[in-house]
């Protein structure tokens, strides 16, 4: 959708309240982290935004009026209230106006201060908690998934096995995953995955296990 198209109202005959929209709107697939009253932390991408507002799409079912959060990779947390729902997408409206620019530097690491850290943007982490088996040494061991993204998990064992260069996570639910130790620390340890897991698979995995039961 380009920037003359309507970002928000998929209704193009009546502009309602976006009459004022942003003279920029900017393209994007960015993935974010959702959270929304009843949703718990579900991964989202914002297909297109502007100074006033976003348009994401996301396969867990959102409502209108409903206010939301979503955390992008690098940090940026954008606020606002959905105006309108369509086929897993919604149209967001935020409080006051954004600097678009600043938003996407931050996301993609080029800002000035993620330059002087250095530092690649973090993908979305989301918090769990349910058991999963590492599988190392041709031994399976059983761990607590503290947090997961596309990229990573951080894990929890309850004992100190003989960690490999290269192990298999095994999510109930998902593909296994090939990862290799980033970091350990007590009882935890940070595991980055080989391939990164599909934004459509992790997305409808967070839409099963996080649904209100």
């Amino acid at each position: 959708m380009g920037a003359a198209e309507h970002q928000f109202d998929h209704n193009s005959s009546d502009p309602g309240p976006w009459a004022e929209r942003a003279p920029r709107t900017v393209t994007t697939l960015m993935v974010g982290k959702l959270i929304c009253a009843g949703a718990g932390e579900q991964l989202c991408r914002v297909r297109n935004i502007s100074a006033t507002g976003m348009m994401l799409e996301s396969p867990f079912p959102l409502r209108e009026a409903d206010g939301i959060v979503v955390e992008l990779r690098g940090g940026p947390v954008l606020e606002g209230r959905i105006m309108w729902v369509s086929a897993g997408r919604a149209g967001v409206q935020f409080p006051a106006p954004i600097d678009v620019e600043e938003v996407l530097a931050t996301a993609k690491g080029s800002s000035p201060a993620a330059r002087l850290r250095r530092a690649v943007p973090r993908a979305p982490r989301f918090q769990l908690g349910s058991n999963a088996r590492l599988v190392c040494n041709g031994v399976s061991h059983t761990v607590v998934m503290e947090n997961i993204s596309q990229s990573g998990a951080r894990i929890r064992l309850s004992n100190q096995p003989d960690l490999d260069r290269v192990m298999t996570l095994v999510i109930p639910g998902l593909n296994p995953r090939s990862c290799t130790v980033r970091w350990i620390e007590s009882d935890s340890a940070g595991v980055a995955f080989i391939d990164m897991i599909p934004y459509a698979e992790l997305a409808a995995w967070l839409t099963e296990v996080q649904a209100p039961r």
